[in-house]
């Protein structure tokens, strides 16, 4: 698979988020990231931080963009994408507790690169679905100790 120019769109993305961290860096760190990102002039262009929930100060998202994307140099020079590794880390470090802001910021991604969030969405989905029999089937054990299901074996 030629994958190249989503790559390259990754990297300019990348280069868009350092930009904005360094732009929040500037501003006051208690104030939420999507009131400075519509209200200061060298955030406005900067539209995924719209998506960023209301609740998120300026300093908790420079914690967390460092997180989100400081494996992204490193996954974009892979041999091989790892695709879901580079949605699930953003979605997990900005956007754990926000689902709305999630589907918000990967549809704006989406507009460059067609794929990015689509096979974590679809491995979410059936990993809450395994997640919650596991979790009937452990109320309903007598041993705390046994795991099933994936990735553990059931105890012999």
């Amino acid at each position: 698979m030629d994958d190249r120019f989503d790559r390259r769109e990754l990297l300019l993305h990348l280069g868009e988020v350092l930009e904005a961290m360094r732009n929040v860096g500037a501003t006051q760190p208690f104030s939420p990231i999507a009131h400075l990102a519509s209200r200061e002039p060298s955030l406005q262009t900067l539209p995924f931080l719209q998506q960023m929930s209301p609740r998120m100060r300026a300093r908790d998202f420079l914690e967390r963009a460092a997180s989100a994307y400081a494996s992204w140099p490193r996954a974009l020079l892979e041999t091989e994408l790892d695709r879901i590794a580079l949605a699930s880390t953003v979605q997990r470090e900005l956007f754990a507790d926000d689902p709305q802001g999630w589907a918000s910021y990967a549809a704006y991604v989406r507009q460059k690169v067609s794929w990015f969030g689509l096979e974590l969405d679809r491995t979410a989905h059936a990993s809450t679905r395994v997640n919650d029999r596991d979790d009937e089937i452990s109320r309903t054990s007598q041993s705390s100790t046994m795991r099933t299901g994936w990735p553990w074996k059931p105890v012999e």
